[in-house]
C-alpha cells in the first residue's frame, strides 16, 4: 500500500476537494446538524467556491490549502489563513485553520495530525504564531483529536438556525511551533 502523501492544493484539485468536502460532512454531521442542511450540500456547489479559493487565495485571507492523497485519491485537506472572527483576532489568534477534514476510512493513522502541522508551518512562514479553528461543540470525535493536539476553548459562537442552534467552540493554539509550524 503506498504512503499517503501531503502537498499544496492546485486549481486542478477544485472538484476532489468539493466532493471530500461534501462526503465528510455527511459522515461527520449526521446525527449532528438537520438533515436538511446535510441534503442543501452539492458537489458542484463546493467545487466551485474551492475552484474560487484556488485560483485567487489571497482574495480569502487562504495562506494554504494542503491535500492529503492515498495511491493518488485526495482522502482528506485542510485549510488555513488570516482569521475572520474579530473577537478571537483580539486574543492573539492572528491565523486561523479554516477546515480540516480526513475521510472517516482513513482517520485514526496521523493523516489530520500531520495535516496540521503542515497548515502551522504554513501560518508560521505567513507570520502566524497562534491561531484557532473552530468545531460543532456537539462533534466529540473532532473535540477529543484537536484537545489531543493541545488546543484549548478560547471562545464560543452560537449560530441560530430556523430549525436548530448551533454551538460552536473555538480551539486555540497559542504556539504554532508545537503543532510542527
Amino acid at each position: 500500500m503506498a504512503a499517503v502523501t501531503l502537498r499544496k492544493a492546485i486549481p486542478a484539485d477544485a472538484a476532489a476537494l468539493g466532493a471530500l468536502h461534501v462526503a465528510s460532512w455527511h459522515e461527520t454531521y449526521t446525527g449532528l446538524i438537520p438533515n436538511e442542511m446535510l441534503a442543501g450540500l452539492s458537489v458542484d456547489g463546493r467545487s466551485a467556491m474551492w475552484s474560487k479559493i484556488l485560483d485567487a487565495p489571497g482574495e480569502f485571507g487562504c495562506v494554504a490549502i494542503i491535500v492529503a492523497e492515498d495511491a493518488g485519491c485526495v482522502i482528506g485537506f485542510g485549510s488555513c489563513g488570516q482569521q475572520r472572527d474579530e473577537t478571537i483576532a483580539s486574543k492573539g489568534f492572528s491565523g486561523e485553520f479554516s477546515a480540516i477534514y480526513v475521510l472517516r476510512s482513513h482517520q485514526g493513522r496521523g493523516i489530520g495530525r500531520s495535516i496540521m502541522a503542515a497548515m502551522a508551518k504554513d501560518l508560521s512562514a505567513a507570520g502566524h504564531m497562534a491561531a484557532c479553528l473552530w468545531v460543532l461543540r456537539q462533534n466529540a470525535p473532532a473535540r477529543a483529536f484537536y484537545e489531543r493536539l493541545g488546543g484549548v476553548i478560547v471562545g464560543e459562537k452560537i449560530d441560530e438556525r430556523p430549525n436548530a442552534t448551533l454551538i460552536e467552540d473555538a480551539y486555540g493554539y497559542h504556539d504554532l511551533s508545537l503543532l510542527g509550524g
